[in-house]
């Protein structure tokens, strides 16, 4: 057994199968900071922090940093292959399978084995030359006999993902599903995936300079040559991307001083055949909500578009800051109130809109009223999630 900290038996373990479709959630400050961790020790990471984040959700549930978490090679496995191998297997299936679980388990312990020191992640302040040192992790331990992975994160890195909802209002959260990062084999790929789904939500266009991104991987001394960062770097973790997760990424290299090239602009887009869990879950939920009340309802959403829709929703007189913010993000709900805009640019606009659904939601509701419902379910039919879609749980009729 590898063992590379003591228990003193009393800490706490942690344990809870992690699903492929549950959510990480970290600061974007996390997003951006700059780290170099192994690429499998990354995303086992990233399952305890969902693991924290289901004991969080289970209100009679105390924990405390000190307490470890631990990932099954199984359930470890589930979330990379899952799908893979259900049913009736053959035999060659069988051999696939098991040959996928030993490479899978010698994973879990490489990660184990190349971990000397806990990581340190530099997160950069506006206000100083000097980025603040985080140390990540605490100990690992492996397991070989049981198969079981364990972690223990240091107390000052729980700030970036515990209890996000107690943080900073002006924070602003990275969200995505598990599976997104779990298939990976670039580190790179799983990196700027991240930094693109916190983005995309805000913007289809993001322009990272050569430096900035060296800073980020902690790369400074390598791929100093457009080139070299070009076909080792973007180029392979563009087609990840594209081909593993929700987002569809373009690039194209340019030249912000006019002599070489020494930046890169991304094009971001949701893949139009994704839909998570989450979305299926939320549009499940309101089509169960309508029939029980009977309402009707179409898969197509069509009865939205029925002439006396007014006469089948109630318009809020009150809003909560997330559906505000869900509002001001969803294209079409700005297209359509866009008679308050005039021909301000979109940052301008959103700002003019955010005073109104505050102030003044009766003059918005009196030019037409507003249909939450339907904002909703054209958001999560069209895979357009955001920083701002708001909890399946969210009431989306009224406030009051």
């Amino acid at each position: 057994m590898a063992q590379k900290s003591t228990d003193s038996g009393s800490k706490k373990i942690l344990k809870k199968v992690v699903h492929a479709h549950d959510e990480v959630a970290t600061l974007n400050t996390m997003t951006y900071s700059s780290y170099n961790l192994e690429l499998s020790l990354e995303k086992l990471m990233f399952c305890a922090m969902t693991v924290i984040h289901k004991f969080e959700m289970d209100k009679n549930t105390a924990f405390s940093p000190t307490d470890k978490i631990e990932i099954t090679a199984d359930n470890f496995f589930n979330l990379v292959y899952g799908g893979e191998f259900e049913g009736a297997l053959t035999k060659e299936q069988l051999k696939d399978k098991a040959s996928k679980m030993l490479s899978l388990r010698r994973t879990m312990l490489n990660a184990y084995n190349r971990f000397e020191a806990s990581p340190i992640m530099l997160v950069h302040k506006a206000d100083s030359d000097f980025p603040v040192k985080v140390p990540m992790i605490n100990s690992l331990h492996y397991d070989n006999g049981k198969k079981i992975f364990s972690i223990e994160f240091h107390a000052a890195f729980y700030d970036f993902f515990y209890k996000l909802n107690e943080q900073d209002k002006k924070a602003s959260f990275n969200k995505h599903e598990l599976k997104q990062i779990l298939r990976m084999n670039s580190y790179y790929s799983l990196r700027l995936y991240r930094i693109f789904n916190s983005e995309c939500w805000r913007t289809n266009e993001l322009t990272m300079t050569y430096d900035s991104l060296r800073k980020i991987f902690q790369k400074e001394n390598q791929y100093k040559q457009h080139a070299h960062l070009k076909d080792r770097l973007i180029i392979p973790a563009i087609e990840e991307i594209n081909t593993l997760t929700d987002l569809h990424v373009e690039y194209e290299f340019v030249k912000t001083n006019g002599l070489i090239y020494d930046a890169v602009t991304f094009k971001l887009k949701r893949n139009r055949k994704y839909i998570s869990h989450k979305m299926v879950k939320a549009l499940e939920k309101m089509k169960i909500s309508y029939l029980s009340e009977g309402k009707s309802w179409s898969d197509d959403l069509s009865h939205f578009k029925v002439e006396d829709r007014e006469k089948h929703f109630t318009a809020p007189t009150k809003l909560s800051t997330k559906q505000i913010g869900f509002l001001i993000s969803s294209p079409v709900f700005m297209n359509d109130y866009g008679h308050f805009l005039g021909n301000f640019d979109l940052a301008t606009g959103k700002v003019i809109m955010k005073a109104l659904l505050e102030n003044s939601l009766d003059k918005i509701n009196e030019f037409r009223k507003l249909d939450l419902d339907w904002y909703f379910a054209l958001s999560h039919a069209n895979q357009n999630g955001n920083e701002e879609d708001l909890e399946e749980d969210d009431n989306l009729e009224n406030t009051d």
